[in-house]
C-alpha cells in the first residue's frame, strides 16, 4: 500500500542515445517530477542526462554513483545509498524520475534502486524506453527475428560462455561485452559467424559506427561497452 502524502518514483527510458527517440510518455513523465537522478558508473558518460537535458531545466538533479566492482558487497552498498538519497526526496512529498540509458527493465542498474524503493511502499512507475539492440537493428535495416526464428539476448562478458549460447537455436545479441569484447568476437570469428555478425558502436549516439561484419570491423576504433554484436543464425 502506497502512501499518496510521499512523493512517486519514475523509472524512466530514454533510450540508446539519440533525444528523437526519447518517448512521448518520457517527457511528460520528466515534466511531473521535482528532482531528476542521472547514474554515474565509472567513467561512462552521462549520456542518459544528455538526452533528456532540455527538458530538465530548473529541476533539482541528483547524480548517483554506481559501483561495478567485482564485489558484490561494494555494488549493493551503491545501490542502497542511491535508494537511500532518493528516498529522501520521496518522505518531502517531490516525485523523483530516475533517468536510464536504453530501457529501464534491460540489464539497468535502475532496478536494484526500483525494488529496493518498491519495498518500502513507495509509489513507482516505469516508463519504458528503446533498446540499443531494437535501434542498432533499425539502423543496419535488419529484422532481429521474423516468423518462428528464436531471439536471444546476453551480456557476453568472455568467450568461456560464447560456444554454449552460439549453440542455441535463432539470432543471437551479444552485449555488454566491454573489456572482453575482442574475446568474443575472436570466438564468433573461429566459429565461422563472421559474416552472420552485425557490430554497431554507439548505436544513434554521436559517432555511431556500423560495421556489417568481422572482416569489416577488424582494426576499427573500439567503443567498449556501447557496442554490441547481433548475430544471425541464417
Amino acid at each position: 500500500m502506497t502512501d499518496k502524502g510521499k512523493g512517486k518514483l519514475y523509472g524512466i527510458g530514454a533510450g540508446p542515445g539519440d533525444p528523437q527517440l526519447l518517448t512521448l510518455k518520457a517527457v511528460s513523465a520528466i515534466e511531473r517530477c521535482d528532482v531528476i537522478a542521472v547514474p554515474k558508473t565509472g567513467s561512462h558518460e552521462r549520456i542518459a542526462f544528455t538526452i533528456v537535458e532540455e527538458y530538465v531545466s530548473g529541476k533539482e538533479l541528483l547524480e548517483c554513483r554506481f559501483s561495478m566492482d567485482k564485489d558484490m558487497a561494494k555494488r549493493m552498498e551503491a545501490r542502497r545509498e542511491a535508494a537511500n538519497r532518493i528516498t529522501g526526496f520521496l518522505e518531502e512529498g517531490k516525485n523523483v524520475g530516475f533517468v536510464t540509458l536504453g530501457d529501464p527493465t534491460t540489464y539497468s542498474t535502475y532496478m536494484y534502486v526500483h525494488k529496493i524503493i518498491a519495498d518500502k511502499g513507495f509509489d513507482t512507475e516505469i516508463i519504458p524506453g528503446v533498446t540499443s539492440f531494437s535501434a542498432a537493428a533499425a539502423s543496419f535495416g535488419t529484422a532481429l527475428c521474423e516468423g518462428e526464428e528464436v531471439l536471444t539476448i546476453v551480456p557476453a562478458r568472455g568467450s568461456d560462455d560464447i560456444d554454449e549460447i552460439l549453440d542455441r537455436p535463432g539470432n543471437k545479441v551479444l552485449m555488454k561485452s566491454g573489456a572482453h569484447l575482442d574475446q568474443v568476437l575472436e570466438k564468433l570469428k573461429e566459429r565461422g559467424c563472421g559474416d552472420r555478425t552485425l557490430i554497431a558502436c554507439r548505436a544513434t549516439m554521436d559517432g555511431e559506427r556500423l560495421y556489417t561484419g568481422l572482416s569489416e570491423y577488424e582494426g576499427s576504433p573500439g567503443s567498449g561497452y556501447f557496442t554490441l554484436a547481433i548475430v544471425k543464425e541464417k
